[in-house]
């Protein structure tokens, strides 16, 4: 994005504190879901379902409010990611595209509201036989992976929590952006972490689960089966910014708006296992606060090439962590209230 790609970096944890980070970083990663019971999953399904769109929206509004009433801890990471933010654009040269999107205060409420729009979409997403959603692609790169989708050829996607990605995921899994053919998919997903929200959306739509990895359980077996999903011109996608409480001591470390963040080894070495292209998408609504549907995607191609000799290959790993953080980066400034991350994303396990 600017001379700042420079400066970031990757490292690490010290073997002689792998046994510490590792009981950390479970400890860390080891957070219970705010929904303890399938309840308030299943009364959002009966709003989507039976009641018009205003009535849902009116609802989505009424819950945000709640949420950033009693939400402490959501206040407080919406409040430290947007200070982070706001700090780093004000000491490094933002480009044009970016000075109008900039922030000169916290608005935590409009990154909470944000998120209750994002998640309601991604439940109607899942449940209703017709999505309403319209997307605009706005990189050149989508057009390449879609013909290299139709010819057969299959890609390793890298997306993240900033925005909704669940939407494209929906759409490619039935056949609904410009593809010649229904591809297979596999997706990796902490399943642990949301168990009440996963169950509850495969009761109503048992094909929400069919082609997840959870990505606690993964072993060779798991390695060549997503190679023959590859193989067979299929997707696999993962998110690049959260890590799994299951993650081995191992993680990379770069530097996000202007701060040394950990990221996970595992996702950005499972690309190099399987020796494919790799691309970066991110799907962002125009406004934070709108109910139309209305996505742009960005689908940017990794110029990482992991068809090399195995000597080459950790190089390679470290330099796609930081082309996923340069991307991430960029989207972040222009898009501050659709980040969905409300954990303290600049923690290490060892701390």
């Amino acid at each position: 994005m600017q001379d700042e790609k420079a400066n970031l970096k990757t490292k690490t944890v010290p073997e002689s504190n792998e046994d510490t980070a590792h009981k950390n970083l479970a400890e860390w990663a080891e957070q219970k879901e705010t929904i303890h019971t399938s309840f308030p999953m299943y009364l959002a399904l009966m709003l989507l379902n039976f009641f018009p769109r205003w009535f849902t929206n009116y609802i989505t509004w009424c819950s945000s409010i709640f949420y950033f009433l009693f939400n402490k801890r959501a206040k407080v990471e919406c409040s430290n990611f947007q200070n982070h933010l706001i700090e780093y654009c004000s000491k490094t040269n933002i480009p044009l595209e970016y000075k109008n999107k900039k922030i000169s205060k916290p608005k935590i409420f409009t990154q909470i509201f944000s998120f209750a729009i994002t998640l309601v979409e991604k439940i109607e997403c899942w449940v209703k036989n017709k999505s309403r959603v319209k997307i605009n692609f706005c990189d050149d790169d989508v057009h390449e992976l879609i013909d290299r989708l139709n010819k057969g050829q299959g890609a390793f996607i890298i997306c993240s929590h900033l925005g909704n990605p669940e939407i494209l995921r929906n759409l490619a899994t039935n056949n609904k952006i410009y593809l010649n053919k229904k591809i297979e998919s596999a997706v990796l997903m902490d399943l642990q972490s949301t168990k009440k929200f996963a169950s509850t959306i495969a009761k109503v739509n048992p094909d929400f689960l069919e082609n997840i990895i959870d990505v606690n359980s993964i072993d060779p077996s798991t390695i060549e089966k997503l190679e023959q999903i590859v193989a067979n011109g299929g997707l696999v996608i993962s998110a690049g910014d959260r890590i799994s409480k299951n993650a081995n001591a191992k993680f990379l470390t770069a530097q996000f708006l202007g701060q040394d963040a950990p990221f996970p080894y595992g996702v950005f070495l499972i690309p190099a296992l399987l020796k494919c292209p790799v691309y970066f998408m991110h799907g962002i609504r125009p406004q934070p606060i709108s109910f139309n549907r209305n996505y742009d995607f960005f689908i940017k191609k990794s110029s990482v090439d992991f068809d090399c000799p195995r000597k080459e290959r950790e190089t390679n790993i470290q330099k796609l962590c930081l082309e996923f953080v340069t991307e991430l980066e960029r989207h972040c400034i222009k898009n501050p209230f659709q980040w969905y991350n409300f954990f303290d994303f600049w923690r290490f396990p060892n701390e």
